[in-house]
């Protein structure tokens, strides 16, 4: 029976889903672990946790004062600063937040009338999606510490190019599970071009580090350089794999940019990615993948569900990764969603793959 996400139940088996997978995520952890924070710009991913109830029973709760000024202290986005963070009630209490609420949410969504489930059932779809996304970003911090929770199987990617001709193409999503970002659909022109069939490897970024990538200057912006000596990088993120044939994980910006100077090639714009990902083109979902393109909001667009989501960022210095990663849930991997991180951001596990230097850009 194909999946409808109209239906109430079959949102309430994708919603119970998530839930399982994010306490298996914590079920091993300890306290220690629970609060750490491996990064100042990242919170623990106990308060991962907390947050993800708070804003579960902020939206899906109005009616009955789903949340208290105490939850609203401790796991608003508003409310302690990150460095803060850290202290957090015990494992025990955390996770009874989270089955409490879930319990109140489950009984609201089926005294709901149908009139009412089709005003709200896209909140509710938003609300499953925003811990999806939180739950890649507690495995990045549990990355930081050492700890990752899987790692890719075994690959053999190829090593080939894919060639897109040029014309008239649709991006964007209005489905029910569409973010504000991805809204609305867009009509665009697209150039020729030829991409690699799959994300560059950790072999063969390595290459670019012995050759001296991070010393020689001219495969640099003058951003991306100016980044790398205030910031003495000198190398990966992320510890190397034993497997040096997985996609390469961890890239900002400014490295995955630089790496294409190396090789004469170019990031795609995320048009151009979203157009081949459509195309079915692609070997894709093992690593986020860089694009050119600034996050900036398509013609049209309308806030959801409130303006803080996506418009804030519209600031020119996030810039859009498309694709999901190994770590991504899979109801966020598709051609049109959009990710977005600022340049500088390498904890990500983010990649890239590239379009032949002589393309011309899609904008």
């Amino acid at each position: 029976m194909p999946f409808n996400p109209f239906d109430r139940g079959a949102f309430w088996q994708a919603f119970q889903h998530q839930r399982q997978f994010t306490l298996q995520l914590v079920a091993e952890l300890s306290e220690a672990v629970l609060c750490a924070q491996p990064h100042p710009l990242y919170s623990p991913v106990g308060w991962h946790l907390g947050h993800i109830a708070y804003t579960e029973a902020f939206w899906l709760l109005p009616e009955s004062s789903g949340v208290s000024d105490r939850d609203r202290y401790w796991y608003a986005a508003d409310g302690r600063p990150k460095v803060e963070r850290q202290y957090l009630p015990p494992r025990n209490e955390l996770l009874d937040y989270l089955a409490g609420i879930r319990q109140r949410t489950g009984d609201r969504l089926y005294s709901l009338s149908d009139e009412q489930w089709q005003r709200e059932r896209r909140l509710w779809w938003w609300i499953l999606q925003h811990e999806a996304q939180h739950t890649e970003t507690m495995q990045m911090v549990l990355a930081m510490q050492g700890i990752f929770t899987t790692l890719p199987p075994n690959l053999s990617l190829p090593q080939d190019q894919q060639r897109i001709p040029a014309g008239a193409y649709v991006i964007g999503s209005e489905d029910l599970l569409a973010l504000d970002n991805e809204q609305p659909v867009q009509s665009v022109e697209l150039l020729p071009l030829t991409i690699d069939a799959a994300p560059v490897t950790w072999r063969a970024f390595l290459a670019f580090v012995e050759a001296g990538g991070y010393e020689r200057r001219e495969w640099w912006s003058s951003s991306g350089w100016e980044w790398r000596e205030a910031a003495e990088i000198t190398s990966p993120f992320y510890p190397i794999p034993e497997n040096l044939d997985l996609p390469m994980w961890g890239l900002s910006f400014y490295e995955a940019e630089a790496y294409g100077h190396f090789q004469g090639k170019r990031l795609p714009t995320e048009r151009e990615w979203e157009i081949a990902a459509q195309q079915g083109l692609l070997n894709q979902g093992y690593v986020w993948e860089w694009t050119q393109s600034p996050f900036a909001p398509y013609p049209g667009f309308q806030s959801y569900p409130y303006r803080g989501y996506s418009a804030p960022y519209f600031d020119g210095e996030h810039f859009v990764l498309k694709g999901g990663s190994h770590w991504t849930r899979p109801i966020l991997k598709r051609p049109s969603f959009r990710n977005w991180y600022s340049r500088t951001t390498r904890e990500v596990f983010a990649g890239a793959r590239y379009v032949h230097q002589e393309d011309f850009i899609s904008q």
